[in-house]
């Protein structure tokens, strides 16, 4: 059964309509839409695989800028293209139903100036959770699509300077800065995300740039979801707030 939930913590922040027994956003998402560095010079971003449509609904609070989405698995594009109906956004975020191995019939290259991805986090060599629905398979699994085959279709996209933000599982991190290494974009900011102090690192957030120049990376403090005692930590705390006292989302 569908439901209408806040993309963030407070009554009045846009809505996402979600449906509870198939790929519903996580937190993962939360961070990764807080961690694009947005700059004035941006002119369009595309979510690569964007599910419900979480991540350009966070991102069209922080900018004006156009956004784009692409989903192939229709029954999420339906629910993120009738989310941004919903809060009244269409003018701003286009959602596509296709896929993105077949980006090239659909956009021009170096077209966008930032893509945004939370892919499948898990190889077809893994087993894990493949006792799933359909969906959960698709979404966490790579039946459709490989990490290696949205990293060459972001880079297809992408302007010379253009960002590519992505989040990824910590252990497979050399593995995606050999992928961004062989397709040209050089990561230029990463942070390591955790449950909690004391615990390992669970995901990664990483920002390469095309063709961008083989030094200038930054390695950023430590992001922790929980504090020791299970609350969340304030950071997180503030992204759930971001925005809510600005009119212009009321």
């Amino acid at each position: 059964m569908e439901e209408i939930d806040n993309i963030l913590g407070y009554k009045d922040s846009y809505k996402i309509i979600q449906e509870r027994d198939e790929f519903s956003f996580s937190i993962d998402s939360t961070v990764l839409s807080f961690f694009c560095d947005i700059k004035k010079r941006e002119t369009r971003i595309i979510d690569l695989g964007c599910g419900n449509g979480i991540i350009p609904l966070i991102l069209s609070l922080r900018t004006d800028k156009e956004i784009y989405g692409i989903e192939i698995q229709e029954s999420s594009y339906d629910r993120a293209k009738r989310s941004v109906t919903l809060n009244n956004l269409d003018d701003r975020i286009k959602i596509i139903n296709g896929d993105i191995r077949n980006i090239k019939n659909i956009f021009s290259p170096s077209s966008f100036s930032s893509c945004v991805t939370n892919p499948p986090y898990f190889t077809l060599n893994e087993t894990k959770l493949k006792n799933e629905n359909e969906n959960l398979k698709n979404s966490r699994h790579e039946f459709n699509i490989t990490m290696e085959e949205i990293i060459k279709n972001g880079s297809y996209l992408l302007k010379d300077g253009g960002s590519f933000n992505m989040v990824q599982r910590s252990e497979r991190f050399l593995e995606t800065i050999e992928l961004l290494n062989k397709y040209k974009l050089v990561p230029k900011r990463i942070r390591f995300v955790y449950p909690k102090p004391n615990k390992d690192s669970y995901v990664f957030l990483i920002d390469a740039r095309k063709n961008g120049k083989k030094h200038g990376l930054s390695i950023l403090e430590p992001l922790y979801i929980y504090k020791e005692n299970g609350e969340y930590s304030k950071e997180i705390i503030d992204y759930f707030h971001y925005g809510e006292n600005d009119e212009k989302k009321q």
